[in-house]
């Protein structure tokens, strides 16, 4: 339990690294969220520790760190985590193609309740581009699912 509690902390903590990775301004719109992909990983595969609570806190974490509009990410994570715990029994065991789009699916819903509340809904060209993070998750979450499914089964030993 306590490797497991390790792995969960060591994972978000990098995931918030390369979230806060420097990157030109034309890559860092697409740049994959992370640290939302981690805690979505964590909620699905452990959901006994890595829950509403985590996911709030992650994302408090991502509020203190960008110096965002603080609690908007704590809100939007757990909100995420809350749809991926309810449907954590049919996503489980979904392939992993179908895991990735329900997964753009709440990177979408994520994107544009923040876009709701940042109020920056009104140039359609940034909003396209800033939704298009949706697609940058369909094709890193692979990737995630594979380098943290691999990390979750050497902890369990």
């Amino acid at each position: 339990m306590t490797t497991s509690w390790f792995a969960i902390i060591l994972t978000s903590i990098a995931a918030l690294a390369l979230t806060l990775l420097p990157l030109p301004a034309s890559m860092q719109v697409h740049n994959p969220q992370w640290l939302l992909l981690t805690v979505i990983f964590w909620s699905l595969y452990r959901p006994a520790q890595a829950g509403l609570i985590y996911a709030w806190i992650a994302g408090l974490m991502l509020d203190v760190a960008t110096n965002g509009l603080l609690g908007l990410n704590a809100l939007l994570f757990t909100m995420t985590a809350f749809l991926v715990l309810s449907l954590r029994q049919r996503l489980g065991v979904a392939p992993l193609l179908s895991q990735a789009l329900l997964i753009a699916g709440f990177t979408l819903v994520y994107l544009i309740v923040a876009l709701w509340v940042e109020g920056v809904a009104t140039d359609l060209v940034s909003m396209a581009t800033y939704l298009s993070r949706a697609l940058s998750n369909l094709a890193a979450w692979p990737v995630v699912f594979f380098l943290l499914s691999r990390l979750a089964r050497i902890s369990e030993r």
